[in-house]
């Protein structure tokens, strides 16, 4: 893929980040308002969603002097630099990447089955897949025409309503069953990749992101402009570790950090899948390439590791979370 392209797909990554935030805002705003003790759990929640929305496109006021301004980014990209140093080293894993790892694995099996599941090629417009089994055509016209064999079923008459039960239930068994035989004739594949994402993946952590470290933690200071004030706590003091990143700063960083970490590792992970894919075509089919471009990935893999990583953060003393975040991510 071009650069252009690569970076189109981390801002569709991005974006769909932040559509999950939104489904967090309706998730809370549809389940939670059921007394005044919940709602107003409800609404503080809803709101550090809602400016976590609106962070890429507010300008924070009331920047300090140049020459305390200048002091202040120093430290922050110097703590910021340190920090992240402690979690992507160079030629090893840390146990808390290995564990996000882990997860993304799992999300990617997900993700995997529930494409062969689709009729349409999932990351194509629509475009028809190309039945390799009998086994799985036979699965998708079953379910496309779930509904209406369950009404001709009820157009019978039948000597108890258990009957009726029972081949309603026998229908579903066997969708179920070809479901699991046609699933279980694709793992081949799914182990292939999901293999091949592990490598990239850790040479990604372990080789291609830890000297950018620096470059990372200055990109970020300096384009969320962490420096500039937004209320008090935007770059407080910490006796520990110098300059902090404050509540109120917070969906600022987090908006340029993501931005930043995806469009490092969509330029990485996905070139890599793609040239794995391509050369070995005998063992994968043209569905697959579409697949491994499906931004959602890297929107998984962004949300486990930066979630961790802020999670590590406040722990050091170096970020303020707003409240009820710290409780989302170690809950999710």
């Amino acid at each position: 893929m071009s650069t252009r392209a690569k970076m189109s797909l981390a801002d569709v990554a991005l974006q769909l980040r932040d559509e999950q935030l939104e489904a967090r805002v309706v998730h809370y705003k549809a389940h939670l308002e059921t007394s005044p003790e919940l709602d107003a759990v409800t609404a503080a929640v809803v709101a550090e969603l809602q400016a976590l929305q609106r962070a890429a496109g507010r300008a924070p006021s009331r920047p300090p002097p140049a020459a305390d301004r200048t002091q202040i980014e120093i430290e922050l990209i110097s703590s910021l630099k340190q920090m992240l140093a402690h979690v992507f080293r160079p030629g090893e894993l840390t146990s808390l990447i290995q564990r996000k790892m882990a997860e993304a694995s799992k999300r990617f099996a997900r993700l995997f089955f529930e494409s062969e599941l689709a009729e349409r090629i999932r990351g194509a417009s629509g475009e028809q897949r190309t039945m390799r089994f009998g086994v799985e055509a036979l699965y998708h016209a079953l379910a496309r025409h779930h509904d209406a064999l369950v009404r001709e079923l009820e157009s019978f008459e039948y000597a108890s309503p258990e009957e009726l039960e029972d081949a309603r239930g026998r229908l579903d068994d066997t969708i179920r069953e070809l479901r699991n035989a046609f699933l279980s004739a694709t793992t081949p594949e799914l182990n292939a990749l999901v293999e091949h994402l592990n490598a990239l993946l850790t040479r990604f952590f372990s080789a291609q992101l830890p000297p950018e470290i620096g470059e990372l933690a200055w990109e970020v200071v300096k384009e969320a402009r962490l420096a500039d004030g937004q209320g008090s706590g935007a770059a407080e003091r910490h006796a520990r570790v110098g300059y902090k990143i404050g509540a109120d700063a917070f969906p600022r960083f987090r908006a340029t950090f993501e931005r930043k970490f995806l469009q490092r590792l969509v330029a990485y992970v996905e070139e890599g899948m793609l040239e794995h894919v391509r050369s070995k075509s005998t063992e994968f089919r043209a569905e697959t390439l579409s697949f491994v471009s499906d931004p959602q990935i890297f929107t998984d893999v962004c949300e486990l590791v930066c979630d961790a990583i802020y999670d590590y953060l406040y722990n050091d003393g170096f970020l303020d979370l707003p409240e009820g975040w710290l409780q989302r991510i170690r809950s999710s």
